[in-house]
């Protein structure tokens, strides 16, 4: 099942909960919302690809989380293997 695990807008992901304090939420729709800077409101779904593939950033950094630009709490974590 598909599912929105996060949204983007302000140049960052942010959680759902952020996300529904930043524009209200009552009058929250991510099909009519946009940003500060005009740009939509984006959801992120649990099947989107949020990771990092670079081989040498892979090197490095094995494990990367998806956090929210607000709160900073973790939304996924993925490990390379």
């Amino acid at each position: 099942m598909t599912t929105i695990i996060a949204y983007t807008y302000e140049a960052d992901y942010h959680c759902e909960n952020c996300t529904k304090k930043y524009f209200g939420d009552d009058s929250f729709t991510w099909m009519t919302t946009v940003d500060s800077e005009g740009n939509p409101v984006r959801p992120l779904f649990n099947t989107d690809e949020w990771q990092e593939f670079d081989e040498g950033f892979l090197a490095e950094n094995p494990t990367q989380y998806l956090t929210c630009g607000d709160c900073h709490e973790v939304i996924e974590e993925y490990t390379h293997e």
